[in-house]
């Protein structure tokens, strides 16, 4: 907008300079008007933009040749002082590659750059055809150019203050998100070696009450079996009931003990709680909100365990590999299997980025969710990255109706 607005007040003063100082204007001048406008306008739109600073050049050597061309040759200045930056290169730095700065020889822009100052020294000394001897007139064009060429310095240096401070913000925001991401990775490691240690505690304490209690309560079952059928047959029914109180108390003793086994088993872990957990694992650590609809009342064990670590990944991989704002998590529960899906709005993943190993990886969540019978799909979709993933309840409700 500033660029627009300096332009249009150089074009406003050049018009008003040239009515007052010659009175109309004539033909040559409307095509001298037409030509800087057309120059200052490829200068901003371009496409090939290492190009655009060689059109205040041309326009220059248009000028030396027609002292018509001279009158606007302030927004002229403009871009070519604007533009100089941007497409010379600094002594003893190096040129970006793919910028488009060393796709031209240096000293063709720097001579485009300050061509513009050959026409107002031949206007100042005489030289040319149709230019005669300097007059006031001539030092009054000298000075609205260099008016043009400071304006043109100035927001040369505005801008490069801005790229300057636009370029540490997002390096700043940068460093701050992957701090973050570190920080949430490192808080997860530690409670995945918290969880862990967890559950191989719990399978210890379920394996020795298993092994040694159990044993020790199936023996007296066994135990007062054997008495309750001694008792009977030598007539002893007041012990032989006793004998069957005993046997009854083990039994339910020993019913309570599997129960116990088993939900240690299970992690004794409540489902909802720890898919919130994983779908949460990056709040405060990334850029982007989660939608959490979670349909399933409760699932296995090891059905959770997967779910998880694929909604614990998916999220991961948002965190670190796209800018997108919102992430959807869904969990529905259907009467044969169980169904996950993580979206994104954050554009598709580049391949390398797609093809990457990312932590678990896209490949080991497939295998994760195929080693208990299910199918995981992940690539783009509707504009965004998405995985999928669906586990057949058949294994489960086979073996005694877990699920």
């Amino acid at each position: 907008m500033r660029t627009l607005l300096d332009k249009a007040v150089l074009f406003a003063l050049c018009l008003i300079l040239h009515i007052t100082l010659t009175g109309d204007m004539r033909p040559g001048s409307v095509v001298a008007l037409l030509a800087a406008v057309c120059c200052t306008s490829l200068c901003e739109w371009l496409p090939a933009a290492r190009l655009r600073p060689l059109m205040p050049g041309c326009y220059a050597v248009m000028a030396c040749l027609s002292a018509e061309f001279l009158w606007f040759l302030p927004p002229i200045a403009y871009d070519a002082m604007r533009l100089r930056p941007l497409r010379l290169v600094r002594a003893g730095a190096s040129p970006v590659r793919g910028s488009g700065a060393d796709e031209l020889p240096r000293w063709m822009m720097a001579v485009s750059c300050w061509l513009w100052v050959a026409p107002l020294a031949m206007r100042l000394f005489g030289l040319g055809a149709d230019r005669g001897q300097a007059g006031p007139d001539s030092y009054l064009i000298v000075v609205v150019v260099a008016v043009g060429a400071l304006l043109g310095e100035s927001a040369r240096r505005c801008d490069a203050l801005a790229d300057g401070r636009t370029r540490i913000e997002d390096e700043s925001r940068d460093m701050l998100r992957r701090y973050r991401i570190r920080l949430a990775d490192g808080s997860e490691e530690r409670a995945a070696a918290i969880h862990t240690a967890t559950v191989n505690e719990r399978t210890r304490i379920a394996r020795d009450i298993h092994d040694n209690v159990g044993h020790l309560l199936t023996r007296a079952i066994m135990q007062a079996e054997a008495g309750r059928l001694v008792a009977e047959a030598g007539g002893a029914h007041d012990a032989a009931r006793g004998f069957a109180q005993i046997h009854d108390t083990a039994d339910q003793a020993m019913t309570m003990i599997r129960r116990s086994v088993h939900d240690l088993e299970d992690n004794g872990t409540d489902f909802a709680a720890q898919i919130h957990a994983a779908a949460h694992a990056f709040d405060g650590a990334a850029d982007f909100d989660v939608r959490l609809r979670n349909d399933i009342r409760t699932a296995p064990a090891p059905v959770a365990r997967c779910l998880a670590a694929v909604i614990r990944e998916a999220v991961s991989n948002v965190a670190h590999h796209s800018d997108a704002a919102q992430v959807s998590v869904l969990l529905h529960e259907f009467p044969a299997f169980w169904q996950l899906t993580v979206q994104d709005d954050g554009g598709r993943m580049p391949h390398a980025a797609a093809t990457a190993p990312r932590g678990m990886g896209l490949a080991d969540i497939e295998a994760r969710v195929r080693a208990l019978g299910g199918t995981a799909l992940c690539g783009p979709f509707n504009d965004g990255w998405r995985v999928f993933a669906s586990i057949p309840k058949t294994p489960w409700t086979a073996e005694g109706g877990r699920a």
